[in-house]
């Protein structure tokens, strides 16, 4: 069997595509949210405000996280 570079190339950029989308990964289960005790707004109020930023581009835009005082949780951005 004969192979030439064309063949080649096609092929193992055929095979290296399938395992690039492979390694993405499909999430089906479906997600479950829970109602909390108290209202949304009502756990705001009683809330810890932090600052902090995101990292995922180098702007680094600023955010307020509304924490949890009992769990250290953030439930609201």
């Amino acid at each position: 069997m004969q192979i030439t570079r064309r063949g080649f190339l096609t092929m193992t950029g055929a095979i290296g595509g399938g395992v690039a989308l492979s390694s993405l990964g499909l999430n089906l289960n479906p997600t479950r949210g829970y109602a909390d005790e108290l209202s949304k707004m009502d756990r705001i109020k009683i809330a810890k405000q932090v600052t902090t930023i995101c990292c995922y581009c180098s702007v680094g835009c600023g955010l307020v996280c509304s924490v949890d005082k009992a769990t250290g949780k953030i439930f609201n951005i």
